[in-house]
């Protein structure tokens, strides 16, 4: 990638671009370093898709298209420090808004059976699934902030923060570009609140 000045034009090619090459299945490999002995620290490993969903999933609170909505289906294997083997799933909503050129990630409200089954939808497990409230929202830094997008070593750098009652989530993104396509990524949570002190790191690779 050649090397060009970070502006609010180069965030706004990061965002579309990113979104679009996140499509498909990726390798994950966490970890889980916790500061609080209850909390459990360890390694997962597993996988992660990213699906279009239709427009009947993407719910009523937003103005987003298949292309622009993506269902995010993590499974894996959690071994913990202590031994312990679990296995593990979660779910988020991915959008991408044209309008303000921004990528936001959202909790998933499963729909009852029978819900969402329609037509001749064979996909009907992504159909049962709809947005309920947003987790957070990616920012691209700007030039001059200390966490700015890098076009020098093709890094594109957001972060993102939700409290969730006392618990803060930050988190950090960091996507390895080539050309137009996404290499690899990284996601960073830093979580902090009464009961829970620890960092999960996730690198995703194809």
């Amino acid at each position: 990638m050649s090397a060009i000045i970070p502006s609010k034009a180069a965030a706004t090619t990061a965002a579309s671009t990113i979104f679009k090459c996140l499509n498909g299945t990726w390798t994950l490999h966490r970890t889980l370093t916790s500061a609080i002995p209850s909390f459990p620290s360890g390694t997962f490993t597993g996988s992660a898709t990213f699906t279009p969903l239709p427009p009947s999933s993407s719910g009523s609170s937003t103005s987003t298209s298949p292309s622009s909505t993506l269902l995010y289906t993590e499974t894996g294997e959690l071994v913990t420090t202590t031994g312990l083997t679990l296995r593990a799933n979660k779910k988020y909503i991915y959008t991408y808004s044209p309008t303000d050129d921004k990528i936001s990630a959202w909790f998933v409200k499963e729909q009852s059976r029978g819900q969402g089954q329609k037509g001749n939808d064979n996909n009907t497990k992504d159909s049962n699934v709809e947005i309920d409230y947003l987790f957070h929202e990616l920012v691209f830094a700007e030039q001059g902030e200390g966490s700015g997008v890098s076009s020098a070593d093709g890094k594109w750098k957001a972060c993102a923060d939700h409290l969730c009652i006392k618990d803060n989530y930050s988190a950090r993104y960091e996507f390895d570009i080539k050309g137009e396509e996404v290499r690899s990524w990284v996601l960073r949570y830093d979580v902090k609140g009464p009961a829970k002190d620890y960092v999960s790191e996730t690198r995703f690779e194809r």
